[in-house]
């Protein structure tokens, strides 16, 4: 398959296997920083990776990570499925628009969520008149925040796959005298076991890579303790602490192959028939608004009010305003440019990989690049960096263009977002009918001409909403931009956000976080709307 593609598109394969390359370069780092490992620049000699590894508690960081990402994808998943049962198979008031409420989180960063809760659940917050906690910092709520963050991902899924089920078997059931708990467990509930199990380890792989709430909150994981390693210039530490996370990461990305290599396979019904709604009541109904004002409340609503009264307390106690029209201007710049790069990059895999010319091994390390954790790439890349201007003439001066050029941090989004445009666009590929092209070769049309005027109208859809997706994953985007940004003088909104509350500038923090969630919120109306059309 790859001399097929290469001999009919050698430059896109090139270019195809090119970014399916990218996922190398932070291995790479990680492993020369293994065998020669960084010392400390204050300090000539750099301790054993044994030493390191007790002073730096790696396996306590490590139960930390995978004992908070098993209990959060737990718990979200079980809201997460609750949610998606009740808005297809239930009825009662405003579900419909609880229901859309419910992604919002989506829209909010995770580190938003959690600076806003933890001054708000705090002595003197938003809603110490009803909850004072002492402190709201660590594991437990770190689990709170991230589940209010993973909750979407597990509804969206399942919902998705309770839509596309038939009513028939569950009305035969019903018919033969069985109970609806047993209707679900032995009927229903197969059939959403692979997407449950999916969306369960997406939750697990975005735990263990969130950065900004355990940041927030000072939670003890790993990403964390990373990041702080490598700002403290303990580059050995932090060597060490990459390839622990590095390690889990990739486990979970072997256990979510298996996942979904081993959905069986199941009929598709073209039309299937629908479920007739019953009516939520009793105490189903009041743990459902419960979980509705719990997600809501705190994902979206008092996130916005908290922010809303930083701004507002600012002008009160006539506070001064850092200018706000600076990292407005740098995300914008790097995430609208940053986001038509990568969907252009993106269309050559999904091209070939979609038409059958090339493997799909392209397409699984798309998708492994993505999935690591963004600090981690971020760290990979910059230990890539110093292996590779030893090979360079002047390496002082090659690794400081290296790192003030923008083509490290234009690689870390790259890699980091691939994976959102290229679903899309590998589906808009295998939907496009190649019999269009062969009319246009008999009909001896000029090439531009069929390009602009047949392909371009067709993939418009799937390439807008590509590149949407994208431009929303990039503005809320944060260690990425803080490990290879920063170099540039890049202070995005989501770096001013983080760097104003790491001074408790708070007034600085509410008005970039209004933005940066306006900015977010407005996308996820434009794609909603995008979609309809699609």
């Amino acid at each position: 398959m790859m001399s097929k593609s290469l001999s009919r598109y050698p430059v896109l394969t090139l270019i195809s296997w090119g970014i399916a390359g990218l996922v190398l370069l932070p291995l790479i780092g990680l492993g020369w920083g293994l065998l020669y490992p960084p010392a400390h620049p204050l300090i000539e000699q750099t301790a054993s990776f044994v030493t390191l590894f007790q002073q730096s508690n790696a396996w306590r960081l490590l139960i930390n990570t995978t004992l908070l990402a098993l209990i959060t994808s737990t718990l979200a998943g079980a809201i997460g499925l609750w949610f998606a049962w009740i808005e297809q198979r239930k009825q009662y008031p405003a579900r419909q628009l609880l229901a859309i409420l419910d992604l919002l989180p989506l829209a909010v960063p995770s580190y938003l969520i959690a600076a806003t809760l933890r001054d708000s659940l705090g002595p003197g917050g938003l809603l110490s008149a009803w909850i004072q906690l002492p402190i709201f910092k660590g594991f437990i709520p770190a689990i709170i925040v991230l589940t209010l963050i993973t909750v979407p991902y597990v509804h969206l899924l399942v919902s998705a796959a309770l839509k596309n089920l038939s009513a028939q078997e569950e009305e035969t059931a019903q018919c033969l005298g069985a109970s609806s708990t047993k209707i679900f467990w032995q009927i229903i509930f197969p059939k959403l076991r692979p997407s449950f199990a999916f969306a369960w380890l997406i939750g697990l792989l975005y735990i263990i890579s969130d950065f900004g709430a355990v940041a927030v909150l000072d939670t003890q994981v790993l990403t964390w303790r990373l990041y702080q390693a490598v700002d403290h210039q303990q580059l050995a530490k932090a060597t060490l602490l990459g390839s622990v996370l590095l390690l889990l990461a990739l486990s979970l990305l072997l256990i979510a192959k298996r996942v979904h290599g081993q959905q069986p396979p199941q009929s598709q019904i073209h039309n299937p028939k629908p479920t007739r709604r019953t009516t939520l009541t009793g105490g189903p109904l009041w743990l459902t608004y419960g979980l509705h004002l719990l997600v809501i409340g705190l994902g979206v609503v008092i996130p916005v009010i908290a922010l809303a009264q930083w701004v507002l307390n600012g002008f009160i106690h006539q506070l001064h305003f850092a200018a706000l029209w600076p990292p407005i201007a740098d995300t914008l710049y790097v995430s609208v440019f940053s986001a038509t790069l990568i969907v252009l990059l993106t269309l050559a895999p999904a091209w070939l990989v979609g038409r059958q010319y090339l493997s799909r091994t392209v397409e699984q390390l798309i998708y492994m690049t993505s999935s690591l954790p963004g600090i981690l790439l971020a760290f990979g890349l910059l230990l890539w960096t110093l292996w590779i201007v030893d090979f360079l003439p002047n390496t002082n001066a090659s690794y400081q263009w290296l790192l003030t050029s923008g083509i490290l941090l234009f690689m870390g989004y790259a890699m980091r977002f691939m994976a959102e445009a290229y679903g899309g666009l590998k589906s808009a590929v295998m939907l496009y009918d190649p019999r269009l092209g062969e009319t246009a070769r008999i009909l001896n049309s000029p090439r531009r001409r069929y390009v602009l005027q047949v392909m371009l109208p067709a993939f418009r859809p799937a390439l807008g909403a590509a590149w949407l997706l994208v431009l929303l994953a990039l503005i809320k985007e944060l260690p990425v931009t803080l490990l290879l940004g920063g170099p540039m003088g890049i202070r995005t909104l989501s770096f001013r956000i983080f760097d104003r509350y790491q001074e408790a500038f708070l007034h600085d923090v509410g008005a970039a976080g209004l933005m940066l969630v306006m900015m977010s919120l407005t996308l996820v109306v434009i794609t909603l709307r995008w979609r309809r059309h699609v």
